[in-house]
């Protein structure tokens, strides 16, 4: 019996060195290493004597997470490198040595492991990258009991856009779908500097909003896609009598991220595309025809909707305030008797923007990346198609093809104090073929130290 078992984005960074709320989520105790590891040595066990492929599905490591320099976390937007990223995955790993000997010990056993990349590991394209990880693993093997570091290290496969297994599963991170993660040639995600890798909206949101946020956690939507009342709420609770300042960073962050992004601007080549197409089509051995028409499935990438970009960042409304408040004042200054009434409808132009262009809400994008699932099924005949990206795990049959999401293993929380977490249910993707190529199963949950199977969702 063939199992593929796909878990995606856990998020792995440099452990935060403090115990205060800030940033609590990248603290040691609040880590899911111990829960993967459970989770795969259990897995092991079930699998007894069958093969065994676990599919890192993105995201696993975070490379848009603040670096820890000198025993504290500093932000940082340094350029996409293999030379910045060595750094940072060799970090990581130091941190996580529970989470590197639990895949050493499914290496040893005989059984393989594919990494998908996401758009937060996005620099797993550089083979300097990719070496030090496999250095890593290897040596956790050999440790584990392995005895064949070559043979191990054949059964530690790459994937820079997508994975197709030998009974018809096709695995990818999803970002492609999601016009702020998504890369223009996710072969090659580089822009004029292909030694770089070009930084989407999600990515330069992280290093220069999200993570200098650090009383929310970016792996939470709920706790920073709140209200205008619900941020004056959590301002006045957390940063109130903090040396943080929300509106700061949110500024310029804000702005940081609105230039790197006019910067960055690439438009790319039909030649580029043509590479794209027939560089997947090598590392994965599919057609060149269909994963053409895979590509086209593509989201345009953040940088082409500039305009989006910024209500995304709430830089039109600040703008937009500000043109109204200007005209108030003026109005206040010259009008004069009844007229001063006047001044009072003013704002209601801010109101009548705000209906007139309503932004989509972050649970429509989500729905926009999963909807694609099916049209990949269909272009590949796949068996099955997974997705991770989302953070929402889901499973249906359809058409006789499972269509899933295998979710997330961050820190997520309920509450920035990590009292609970956001889904005690942990989610992975199991699926099970025989010698007829047969796929059967979907996504199951581990739950209390068992794995518990999850209802088939429409």
């Amino acid at each position: 019996m063939r199992h593929t078992v796909v878990i995606s984005d856990i998020h792995l960074c440099e452990v935060e060195r403090t115990s205060g709320l800030w940033m609590r989520y990248r603290q040691a105790p609040y880590s899911p290493d111990r829960a993967i590891a459970d989770m795969i040595t259990a897995l092991l066990r079930e699998v007894g004597d069958g093969s065994l492929c676990l599919v890192l599905n993105g995201d696993i490591f975070d490379f848009d997470a603040p670096r820890v320099i000198d025993g504290e976390s500093q932000f940082h937007d340094q350029p996409r490198t293999a030379a910045n990223a060595v750094p940072m995955l060799t970090a990581i790993l130091d941190d996580h040595p529970v989470f590197v000997k639990v895949i050493g010990s499914l290496l040893a056993d005989g059984h393989e492991l594919v990494i998908v990349s996401g758009n937060h590991d996005a620099q797993l394209v550089f083979p300097q990258v990719r070496e030090v990880l496999l250095e890593r693993l290897v040596s956790s093997a050999l440790l584990m009991g392995g005895f064949d570091s070559e043979a191990v290290r054949r059964r530690i496969v790459f994937r820079t856009w997508f994975h197709r297994t030998v009974d018809g599963i096709v695995i990818e991170h999803g970002n492609q779908y999601d016009e702020y993660c998504a890369h223009r040639y996710p072969m090659a995600p580089f822009g004029r500097n292909r030694n770089e890798v070009q930084p989407t909206l999600g990515s330069l949101a992280a290093r220069n909003l999200l993570s200098r946020m650090g009383y929310f956690n970016p792996h939470v939507d709920r706790s920073y896609m709140l209200s205008v009342v619900g941020y004056a709420v959590h301002w006045a609770r957390y940063y109130l009598f903090s040396r943080h300042s929300l509106a700061v960073a949110w500024m310029l962050g804000a702005v940081r991220t609105m230039a790197s992004l006019i910067r960055a601007k690439h438009m790319g080549s039909a030649s580029q595309a043509d590479a794209n197409v027939r560089t997947a089509a090598q590392e994965t051995g599919v057609a060149e025809a269909l994963v053409a028409r895979h590509a086209a499935l593509f989201s345009k990438p953040s940088e082409d909707g500039l305009v989006r970009v910024m209500r995304e960042l709430w830089l039109d409304r600040f703008a937009f305030a500000s043109v109204v408040l200007s005209v108030v004042g003026v109005w206040l200054v010259f009008a004069r008797g009844p007229m001063l009434a006047g001044a009072a409808f003013t704002p209601m132009l801010f109101v009548g923007y705000e209906l007139a262009m309503p932004k989509p809400t972050l649970d429509d994008n989500w729905r926009g990346v999963q909807d694609r699932a099916m049209d990949v099924a269909r272009i590949h005949g796949a068996s099955a198609v997974v997705f991770g990206h989302t953070h929402h795990a889901l499973g249906a049959w359809r058409e006789g093809v499972f269509l899933g999401n295998c979710g997330s293993w961050s820190a997520a929380y309920r509450d920035i104090a990590c009292t609970e977490l956001l889904h005690k249910e942990m989610p992975l993707v199991w699926l099970r073929s025989g010698d007829d190529g047969a796929v059967e199963g979907g996504l199951v949950h581990w739950v209390d130290g068992s794995f518990s199977s999850s209802p088939t969702q429409a």
